[in-house]
This record gives structure tokens, C-alpha cells and sequence, in this order.
């Protein structure tokens, strides 16, 4: 654990039951704009099914005022439709002009939309939008380190880098690198990074360095923190780390 850095990363964790707080919506006339949006331009939805590693890609057929339900396509399998019927509800998340839109799905049933199989939902009471830029970064546990491999940054060094990572959230990461290899400059471009996400397939991306920090450890030794950004991370690959960030804080509100 550290004990005191030189420069400052960025603030604490804040409550994040109070940070999303912030950003949800409570006006119905708001919300059935935000779906009907989404409706006409024809966005790809994803369904985060609870107590599941299962991610249901969609989209929005129908916004039904009258009725209060929203009508999706249904998921391309039996199989998947069994699981959105028996479970608990799931979580529906999209992007809309570079903001992510989320909520509890609550009970999901079959219905029929012009003549196809579809899936019925109640319109949503309340929904979270936030930008990339407000996405909150979640803690990770320091028992079980989450490694990003790093490629090698200058051609004296052959060998790839593992870094442990800090805190995570669907805009980036904070890595600690203990090797001191990878230095300390803002602004640079670290292409093919692998996360390496427990019982998950691990993720490949592009990071920018953001900011930086030295950090002095309890033992003396220096360790550098950088906080970096997601660049252009393929749609498949953000829905996994969009469930991964959901497990960790599903996890540290059931330990609360």
C-alpha cells in the first residue's frame, strides 16, 4: 500500500451511489425522448444479464407511451430468450452521442411486433446517462491483481511489461508499474495492451497516458501510477469490460 505520492493522480473514490445520482433521470417526458432516440437511430443495445456472464446484443423496435412498454428485437437463440424470460431482469445499456445510457430492465416477456418474435419491457422509472468523461473508475481488489500486459516501449527492451492494475472503468485505467520501465511521460500511445480479466477472455486495447505519479511505497521502494485512456476500443471488447466494472461494483454493494 502506498503511503504518501509525490503528485496527485486524481482525488479519491467518491461514493458512487452519489456520483450516479447525479447523472439519473427522473422526467418521463426526458426518458421517452432518450428511447425514442435511440429507436430511430437504430442503435445496438445491450442486455447485461443479472446473475450471468451473458450479454444480449439488441435494439429498440417500438417506444409505447400509451402502454408504458418498450418493444426489442428478441436475442437470436431460444436458448437466449429462455434465459431473459427466467432471470431477474437486465440491465440495459447503449451509446447515444458519445454517452452511455443505462438502466434496470426489471421482467422481460415475449411478445409479438409486426408479425415477429420480440421482447416487452416497462419503460424505465429512471436512467443514468454519463458522458466518457464522468465514467467512474471502480477499485480493485489488491488480494486478486488485475495484470495489464504492456508491449515492450523502446527497442532496447524486448521483454513485454506487467503492470497491476489500480482502478478500471469503461473510460480506463490506472496501472502500477514497479519495474519503472515504462517511465513517466504524459501523451504517449501504448498500442496492444492486454488485460488480462479473471474468467474472462482478456482484452486488447490502445492506451493514452493521461497523467502520471510517483509513488512511495510502505517499503520504500517507488512505484509509478499512470492513468490512462481507452483509445478506440472495438465495440465487443467494451461490452466485456462494460460487465467486468458492473461485477466489482454489483460485488462491493452486496459487501456494504
Amino acid at each position: 500500500m502506498p503511503s504518501s505520492p509525490l503528485h496527485q493522480t486524481s482525488p479519491s473514490a467518491a461514493d458512487h451511489d452519489e456520483f450516479l445520482a447525479r447523472y439519473t433521470l427522473h422526467s418521463r417526458a426526458e426518458i421517452l425522448f432518450q428511447l425514442r432516440s435511440i429507436q430511430k437511430r437504430k442503435l445496438l443495445v445491450n442486455l447485461d444479464l443479472q446473475d450471468s456472464r451473458q450479454i444480449i446484443v439488441t435494439s429498440v423496435l417500438a417506444v409505447n407511451e400509451a402502454n408504458n412498454t418498450l418493444i426489442l428485437d428478441s436475442a437470436r437463440g431460444d436458448a437466449l430468450n429462455q434465459n431473459l424470460m427466467g432471470g431477474k431482469g437486465a440491465e440495459f445499456i447503449t451509446q447515444l452521442d458519445g454517452v452511455t445510457i443505462s438502466f434496470a430492465t426489471g421482467p422481460v416477456t415475449l411478445c409479438e411486433f409486426e408479425k415477429y418474435p420480440a421482447l416487452r419491457i416497462a419503460v424505465p422509472k429512471s436512467m443514468v446517462r454519463l458522458q466518457r468523461r464522468e465514467h467512474f473508475r471502480v477499485p480493485l481488489p489488491i488480494a486478486n491483481p488485475v495484470k495489464c500486459i504492456v508491449p515492450p516501449v523502446s527497442e532496447d527492451d524486448r521483454d513485454p511489461i506487467s503492470t497491476t492494475v489500480v482502478d478500471i472503468g469503461c473510460g480506463g485505467v490506472a496501472l502500477a508499474d514497479s519495474s519503472g520501465r515504462l517511465g513517466t511521460e504524459t501523451g504517449r500511445i501504448l498500442t496492444d495492451c492486454k488485460l488480462l480479466l479473471p474468467d474472462a477472455d482478456a482484452i486488447f486495447t490502445t492506451l493514452e497516458v493521461r497523467n502520471s505519479a510517483q509513488i512511495r511505497l510502505h517499503n520504500g521502494a517507488f512505484q509509478t501510477r499512470l492513468g490512462c485512456k481507452f483509445i478506440d476500443l472495438p465495440n465487443d471488447m467494451a461490452a466485456r469490460l462494460q460487465r467486468f466494472v458492473m461485477d466489482i461494483e454489483r460485488a462491493r454493494r452486496n459487501s456494504l
